[in-house]
């Protein structure tokens, strides 16, 4: 008698062309998903910078109401030292850098990764050629939704002039003068921003991006160009609320003769005056969403 079995053979394995279509599944599947998780990651990022300057913006409103509307600065230098007097405020280290700032600051210090608009100080004080204001007070504001009042930097330093660029901030001393300012562009003479690494004169140079389009960081990698948020940056403004811009979106420069001022760029010097906060027309003709100038 024959008997036969039901039963099939068992398989060896994957062809070749099955293993060959599983890996270009995948790969596809890579090539799409990863760009996706990259850019979800950045987001998160710009969304926690964002909400560090959120809370540095409430700390300055906070110190300008209890200091008679007057501006954190010390007093012997452009605008710097607003950091170390908004800590009482907001109590935290950790506000003050932005997730994607590469800056690693030295102990006892704190990564810093915002500035000062410098052109928020008053004319009547050692910076007047910067302030087209006899006031900085907030009530003296004329637009102070559109106006400029922090911005993103990295290379934040406490020693300068040569001296090697100590990285870093100490935050919690309120007569710190390290943390740095600027007008937004290359005007503004020694505000602590302009086109050099933190271990020559100045403390720090722009994230922001060239804004306005006119050079910034000639120093740093092209990357910085556009702005450290896919192609742009966080601004905090005046009335507090923080707002994403690419850099072409914001004018810089010293402070606007009046509100109905069109920004003023000299091009050769790459120094000029921000548009007022009632154009906010770039020298282009360009419209932008915020501005340096305070007027």
């Amino acid at each position: 008698m024959f008997s036969y079995s039901s039963a099939k053979p068992a398989r060896q394995g994957f062809t070749l062309i099955e293993l060959l279509v599983v890996i270009a599944i995948i790969a596809i599947l890579a090539a799409i998903l990863f760009p996706v998780f990259a850019k979800a990651r950045e987001k998160a990022r710009q969304i926690s910078c964002a909400s560090n300057l959120k809370q540095l913006g409430l700390g300055l409103i906070q110190y300008n109401q209890d200091y008679d509307e007057t501006m954190p600065c010390s007093n012997d230098a452009w605008g710097q030292g607003w950091a170390g007097k908004i800590y009482p405020y907001v109590k935290s280290k950790g506000v003050y850098g932005c997730p994607d700032d590469p800056t690693s600051p030295v102990s006892g210090t704190a990564k810093v990764s915002y500035g000062f608009n410098s052109n928020l100080l008053p004319a009547n004080s050692i910076f007047s050629y910067q302030s087209g204001s006899t006031s900085n007070a907030l009530a003296a504001q004329n637009s102070p939704a559109v106006t400029v009042a922090l911005f993103e930097t990295q290379n934040q330093s406490s020693n300068y002039n040569g001296n090697g660029g100590v990285l870093g901030v100490d935050v919690t001393n309120p007569d710190e003068n390290a943390s740095a300012s600027g007008t937004g562009s290359v005007s503004g003479g020694y505000s602590g921003h302009n086109d050099q690494p933190a271990s020559n004169y100045y403390k720090a140079v722009y994230a922001t991006g060239d804004i306005g389009g006119y050079p910034l960081n000639s120093s740093v990698s092209s990357a910085s160009r556009t702005g450290r948020h896919t192609d742009g940056a966080n601004y905090g403004a005046l009335d507090g609320h923080v707002k994403w811009l690419k850099p072409s979106a914001v004018s810089g420069g010293l402070a606007a003769a009046n509100e109905n001022a069109v920004e003023i760029h000299n091009v050769a010097d790459d120094q000029g005056h921000a548009a007022g906060t009632s154009s906010l027309t770039q020298q282009s003709g360009a419209k932008v969403s915020m501005t340096f100038s305070q007027l």
